[in-house]
């Protein structure tokens, strides 16, 4: 249950409230006191607990042979709550503040250290692109981000995405990178960038639970992003047509290719 209560807390819910509230969903009716012990909430705490699950029209309370017992709202029936609640709030702030007009600074950039807040960005990224998608990205965030890539490309979006590894799904115009087994040895993280409409790119990389990624629309900052993946391509399209010269050159995993700080071909300056 630690995955369900850590997002009722993300909610708003204290973490007592989320034990108590699933606690109920298994076994109800409940007096306060069985609550606390089965959910392992201090006694002196439930009181106050049960109140705000009442408050926020989750438990409600009903009368028993000498006690208060408290039963729960149906959980299809609170998500369905809450959605409505969160629909109408943002709905109200869109009205309230409709009529200010501010221009964006798009000098900034934005940082990104949690894995599902980086899902998160790259969702809206697509739900929003209006004409292009540029995509460099590895198996497991690209299993994640399929029907979303599915959904833009069915609303016209122009989809390339340089995939690391073998893609088992189709969506777009994938390049197979040819060494990702170099790269991943080399620096033990997987990449992750995204370029939108020419307009807005987010980069940064995955390392096991570690995430740190930066969004910007700064014209330098999507530029400079684009034209990496670009070249990325352009290298994929030569390698495919031209692999076996470009391997007796640089190696059967293009090892050569790779040290940019030597060249046996050219002489040192």
């Amino acid at each position: 249950m630690k995955v369900a209560i850590s997002k009722f807390t993300q909610l708003g819910l204290s973490e007592n409230e989320a034990k108590a509230y699933i606690t109920l969903l298994k076994e109800n009716p409940l007096t306060a006191y069985e609550v606390a012990k089965s959910a392992a909430i201090p006694t002196s705490k439930i009181y106050e607990v049960v109140r705000k699950l009442e408050s926020r029209q989750m438990v409600q309370a009903i009368h028993g042979e000498g006690s208060k017992l408290f039963v729960p709202i149906a959980l299809n029936d609170f998500v369905q709550n809450y959605k409505s609640l969160i629909d109408n709030g943002l709905n109200t702030i869109k009205d309230e503040l409709k009529g200010i007009k501010v221009g964006m600074d798009t000098s900034y950039t934005w940082h990104v250290k949690e894995y599902e807040s980086l899902l998160l960005k790259v969702e809206r990224m697509l739900k929003t692109a209006d004409s292009t998608v540029l995509l460099s990205i590895w198996p497991a965030e690209f299993s994640l981000l399929f029907e979303s890539l599915c959904r833009a490309e069915e609303r016209g979006v122009n989809i390339a995405i340089i995939h690391y590894g073998i893609a088992n799904m189709k969506v777009g115009q994938i390049y197979l990178h040819p060494i990702e087994d170099t790269i991943f040895e080399r620096r033990s993280d997987r990449g992750f960038a995204l370029i939108v409409d020419s307009k807005e790119a987010l980069t940064g990389k995955v390392a096991g639970s570690a995430t740190e990624a930066i969004w910007s629309m700064n014209e330098g900052f999507v530029m400079m992003a684009e034209d990496y993946l670009r070249h990325d391509i352009y290298f994929i399209k030569t390698a495919r047509r031209f692999a076996p010269i470009l391997q007796e050159r640089f190696g059967k995993r293009y090892e050569k290719l790779m040290d940019i700080y030597s060249d046996d071909e050219m002489p040192r300056s």
